[in-house]
Parts: structure tokens; C-alpha cells; sequence
């Protein structure tokens, strides 16, 4: 066969597909209206089934960016995340297809539900991207109703699929759908979420970096930090900080710190008595770096000037995390590893440290919790084990956690616990009327160090 006869048996090979994929559309359009659909018209196979899935997924991308803004970048852990729902969308359409015993009627049913999905979907963006041009407060205010509908339809249009395309009794029909209304109210709400897309710094932005002047400046950096912290006062608990901000593409971890440590110094008498680690472009010169051999010395470096039995050490942590319990240690150039709380553990335990404040605002940084937990150990999170928290944007002052907590409930309270409690209201206010989803902040209070703050009146 010629190259001419070869392209042009491609060309009415992807004529077809897209015929057919065409039709299928039509066929998920009107079923989704609803309107009359002609059931004949649907043409399931295989590649149907995954130019449909894919469909769903780059419209869920789409609405991941356009949410996000156009500095976004791409974020892989998000893939794992829709993975991980597809996954488990696609199993409860073939369990529920071998219950009913009809095997041979998975593509026909799995292609008419991702065709009615791709409906819903780009409703869905169009829906509130619309309302936010047009009314931007009446969409936050009314998110949760607008979520809960679309579902509400999606799950409708499930039976209709259900009774209309794949065909059985109504008592079947409506035990399919409660058990599939079931398991699209366990994907959304109690699986983990990733954005497939996160702003960022704009690429034009970057510096090159010399790693090797960097790397030598360390230990002069962190020997003069060290030599302007104060000593101890005896009869006074001093209050010790440390600042953490470990991901260096997105300002807003640097401006954390910087503010925090402010906070302390005022609220706290910390003056001389804060030390900062940072990983940030415009810092490499006069800060230094975050990462655990900096931390594990700024550590040991207080230990020796605190009284271990009366002193409080309070250890910030921001960046990004992870479900394994760490967060992302990055500068470019440098090929740092990622911090765990284990390590953090094992490091303030080694300098016998006693009584310490851990706060750690991160997505799924309540993983943390269980690593830390201690009788003289207070530990705070800005999401729990298995959600993410929000505000990272390279242009943000703050988190959101870190605004809640530190700008605005350590202004109101010296309470460190009464702060938390104030934080994770105005969190879960702010999310609820921006329709995010739940972070969840925790915390986790040893019976020792909750007598001694209450004590000290902290």
C-alpha cells in the first residue's frame, strides 16, 4: 500500500472514531437534559470508553486552571489523585454490571455514563464561572447548595442511564443508584483531594544560583543567627522560635516566617530569641538555608542557651506536604531531602528538649501528629492527615492557616491552644464561603504541656 493509501486509511480510521465519539456526546447531552435519546446512536467500544475518561479528565484540568489562574503550574501529585478516583468510579460501574450478571454490557454502560459525565462537567464550570463573573458573593455564599445539586444530578442521571440504556427492574435500578449515589459522596468528601494544577512564581522570575558559594556560606549564616539569640533568664520562660520555610518557588513561605517571627518578638518578648531557616532566592545571601542538617543545628544551638526545664521552643514548619508524613524541601540547585517529622522528632528529642511547640502548616500535616505527639509536646496542623490546606499562591501574604493562626488569633490571645480553636473557626469560614473543601486543622495536646501553658497563661 502506497503512503497516500496508508494516510488515507488513518484519516477514515479518526473520521469514525470521531463520529462515533460525536455521537456519543449527543447521546450523553440529551440523556443528561433530559430529552428523547436515541439509544442506537451509542456506539461503545474500548476506545470510546478512554477518549471519554480522558474528556472528563482534561475537563477537570480545565477547571483546576482556570480556578487557579494563569501562573499555574502543574502539579503531579493531583494526577495520583484523580487517578485514584477514576479508579474507583470505573470499579463501582464493572461491580455493579457483575452483580446484575451482565458482564458483556460494561462498555455500553461505562461509555454512556463518561459521555453524561462530560455534561456535567463542563456544566459545572460554565455554571460557576459564570455566576462568579456575575455575582461573585452570592456564588461563595450559595457553593455548598450548588455543589450538593450537581451531585444530586449526576446521581439522577445515573438512573436514568441505569434504566434507559443498560435496562432493569426499578428495584434494582434504585439499589444501583443508592449504591452509586454512596460511593460519589465517599469520592468527594472522605478521599484526599490534590489540585491538578497550584500558582506559582512566573518562570521569567528565576535567578541562577551559585550553589557552591551558597553551600559555603552555611555555616557562617547559621553561626551568626545563633550568636545573636539571648541566653535564658532565670525565672522567666522564654519563649524560643524557630522558622522553617522549606519550598522556595512560592514567596508566601518566606513572608510566613517573616511575619510569625514578628508576631513573637511582639507578642511574646522573643526579641533575640528567633532564628530563621529559608529557602528563597532573595535570601540566599543573609538567612540561612531550610533543611534538616540547618534545622538539627539551629536546634542544638538553642538547647545550649535555653534552661530545658522552665524554656519553650515553638518550631514552624511551611511548605508543602505529603500523606507520608513530610514536607517539600526545594531551592533550585539544590538537591535537598524532603523533611520528615520523624527526623523532627528524633532531632529535638537528641537535644533533650523538653517542652515544644510544633506547628506545621502544610497539606496533610496532621500526618504528622501521631510522629510528634508527646506529654510536653503541643502540636498543631493546618490540615488534617488526609486533606489539603490552601493559600499557598506565590503571591499571598499568608496561608490561610498561617493568617488565621498567626495574624489574627495570636493578635487576639497569648492562649497558643484558645488561638487554635479561634483559627480553625475563621478557616472553616473562609472555606465554606470560598466552597473549598474542609482542610481540617488538628491538634494534639500533651497533659503536661497543657498544666505548664495554662500555668504561664500562654
Amino acid at each position: 500500500m502506497s503512503l497516500i493509501g496508508q494516510s488515507n486509511v488513518i484519516a477514515r480510521a479518526f473520521g469514525r472514531y470521531f463520529a462515533a465519539f460525536g455521537a456519543n456526546l449527543t447521546v450523553g447531552l440529551r440523556l443528561a437534559l433530559p430529552l428523547p435519546a436515541r439509544l442506537q446512536h451509542l456506539s461503545p467500544s474500548l476506545g470510546q470508553f478512554i477518549g471519554l475518561l480522558c474528556g472528563v479528565w482534561l475537563l477537570r484540568a480545565a477547571d483546576d486552571w482556570i480556578d487557579t489562574g494563569l501562573d499555574a503550574e502543574f502539579l503531579p501529585w493531583g494526577v495520583l489523585s484523580q487517578a485514584t478516583q477514576s479508579y474507583f468510579w470505573v470499579a463501582t460501574l464493572a461491580i455493579i454490571v457483575m452483580i446484575d450478571r451482565r458482564p458483556s454490557e460494561f462498555l455500553r454502560f461505562a461509555v454512556a455514563m463518561a459521555s453524561v459525565s462530560i455534561t456535567v462537567f463542563l456544566s459545572w464550570i460554565l455554571t460557576t464561572n459564570l455566576w462568579t463573573v456575575v455575582h461573585r458573593t452570592s456564588y461563595f455564599a450559595s457553593y455548598n447548595t450548588l455543589w450538593w445539586a450537581f451531585g444530586a444530578w449526576e446521581v439522577a442521571l445515573f438512573a436514568r442511564v441505569v434504566s434507559c440504556v443498560y435496562g432493569t427492574n426499578w428495584r434494582r435500578a434504585l439499589c444501583y443508584t443508592i449504591a452509586y449515589g454512596g460511593t460519589v459522596y465517599v469520592l468527594a468528601i472522605f478521599l484526599p483531594h490534590s489540585p491538578l494544577f497550584v500558582a506559582t512564581r512566573n518562570s521569567a522570575d528565576a535567578v541562577k544560583v551559585d550553589v557552591e558559594s551558597t553551600y559555603y556560606a552555611q555555616a557562617n549564616l547559621l553561626r551568626q543567627s545563633l550568636y545573636a539569640v539571648s541566653p535564658q533568664r532565670p525565672g522567666v520562660v522564654d519563649l524560643y522560635f524557630i522558622g522553617f520555610a522549606a519550598y522556595a518557588n512560592q514567596d508566601v513561605f518566606r513572608r510566613e516566617i517573616e511575619q510569625a517571627t514578628i508576631i513573637f518578638e511582639q507578642r511574646f518578648d522573643s526579641i533575640g530569641r528567633t532564628v530563621a531557616l529559608i529557602n528563597n532566592l532573595d535570601t540566599l545571601k543573609s538567612v540561612p538555608l531550610a533543611n534538616r542538617h540547618n534545622l538539627e543545628q539551629a536546634l542544638r544551638g538553642l538547647a545550649q542557651r535555653i534552661d530545658r526545664e522552665e524554656d519553650i521552643v515553638v518550631v514552624f514548619l511551611t511548605s508543602h506536604g505529603a500523606e507520608d508524613a513530610t514536607i517539600a524541601v526545594e531551592l533550585t540547585g539544590f538537591g535537598f531531602n524532603d523533611l520528615a517529622a520523624d527526623e523532627v522528632r528524633t532531632i529535638l528529642d537528641d537535644n533533650a528538649i523538653k517542652w515544644r511547640i510544633i506547628i506545621v502548616s502544610a497539606c496533610y500535616s496532621g500526618s504528622f501528629i501521631e510522629r510528634l505527639a508527646s506529654p510536653t509536646t503541643l502540636v498543631i496542623t493546618a490540615s488534617s492527615a488526609d486533606r489539603s490546606s490552601f493559600g499557598c499562591s506565590h503571591k499571598n501574604e499568608w496561608t490561610y492557616f498561617g493568617e488565621a493562626y498567626f495574624e489574627q488569633a495570636l493578635r487576639q490571645t497569648r492562649s497558643f491552644i484558645t488561638a487554635f480553636e479561634l483559627a480553625r473557626e475563621t478557616i472553616h469560614q473562609r472555606e465554606t464561603a470560598e466552597g473549598k473543601e474542609a482542610s481540617n486543622p488538628q491538634i494534639a495536646i500533651g497533659d503536661e504541656i497543657a498544666a505548664y501553658l495554662e500555668q504561664h497563661g500562654l
